[in-house]
């Protein structure tokens, strides 16, 4: 079972390393589902502050040009959702 200690910042891409040979080898692939199991494993005010971020549960609405038609919003993906998470942890850094 994946952990990650808040307290060791430098440890979060591991973190989400674990998580993800765990959605490969299972097959999840859904981007809904990879957050809530990432979520899944922390402590409960950690697991608060990550589903608080916008990208969770938000929708991305593209900005359209004057020449094209209203994009459709979209929910935003794991991958992006990732990101902000590390933005919270100064000195994690992604190392995808």
């Amino acid at each position: 079972m994946p952990k990650w200690d808040e307290e060791k910042v430098h440890e979060l891409a591991q973190y989400f390393r674990e998580l993800e040979y765990l959605f490969r080898d299972c097959r999840v692939n859904d981007n809904r589902q990879k957050k809530d199991y990432a979520v899944r494993y922390l402590t409960y005010n950690t697991g608060e502050t990550w589903m608080s971020v916008k990208e969770y549960e938000g929708e991305f609405t593209p900005t359209a040009t004057h020449d094209e038609p209203e994009p459709a919003a979209r929910a935003y993906t794991y991958e992006e959702w990732k990101a902000e998470i590390f933005k919270l942890y100064p000195g994690s850094e992604s190392r995808d």
